[in-house]
Order: structure tokens, then sequence, then C-alpha cells
């Protein structure tokens, strides 16, 4: 009798054990899918940022800020590699920010807008601007 339930207690802390093991990975994995969407959020969006919002990522003044905004007025972003084609932006820069900028929901949004202006961007990036 005193052996059933030494083994019924081992049987009990193993079955604590595991439970305690399960709820240690699921807040594991909330913290990090909070951290992922904590990230994202803060990432700057290239169609949706005011001249302000632009300036505060790292090596963006003001002339690079009305820059973007006058460049995704042609058509939103599509991706946010496509910033290198904006006049005063390089690869170096891109870079550096590429990490802090993200592109919204506006590039679908204009889908309408942005297959009438889609000559305009090519225009664009051939020099015009």
């Amino acid at each position: 009798m005193e052996r059933a339930k030494g083994s019924r207690a081992v049987g009990e802390r193993f079955a604590r054990a595991v439970r305690c093991a399960a709820v240690a990975v699921l807040v594991l994995a909330a913290v990090g899918v909070g951290v992922a969407s904590a990230e994202e959020a803060s990432r700057v969006d290239l169609n949706t940022a005011s001249a302000a919002e632009l300036t505060a990522l790292p090596g963006i003044g003001p002339a690079k800020a009305q820059a973007i905004i006058e460049y995704r007025e042609t058509a939103p972003f599509k991706s946010a590699d496509e910033l290198v084609q904006v006049k005063g932006i390089g690869q170096k820069l891109y870079e550096q920010i590429k990490d802090k900028v993200t592109v919204g929901s506006a590039a679908s949004g204009a889908a309408g807008s942005a297959a009438g202006a889609k000559g305009g961007r090519a225009v664009a990036a051939s020099g015009a601007r």
C-alpha cells in the first residue's frame, strides 16, 4: 500500500510538471507573437506616413520625405525595396531603413488609380523626376 501511494505521488508530480511545461510553451509562444506584432506596428508605412513620420527614419530629412510622398502620389509603393527608385535614396540608405519601413494596404486600395498612373511611374523612374 505504501508503494502504491508513492507511485501515485510520482505520477501526480509528473503530470503537474507536464502541465507547467505546456503552460510555459504557450506563454513563450504568445510573447513571441506579441514581439513580432509590436515590431510590425512600429514600422513606418511608406504609403500612408506623414512627412513627420518619414523624417523620423534615419537619413530621411524633409526633402527626402517630400520626395517619398511625391513618388507615392503617382502610384502607391508595392514593396519597400521600391524606395530606391525615389530621388536621393540609394541602396546604402535603403539598407539602413529597410527594417523600419513597410508597405501597407494602401497599395491595394489604390489599385485602380495605380493602373492609370503606371505609365507616369515609368517616366519618373527613367529620370524625369
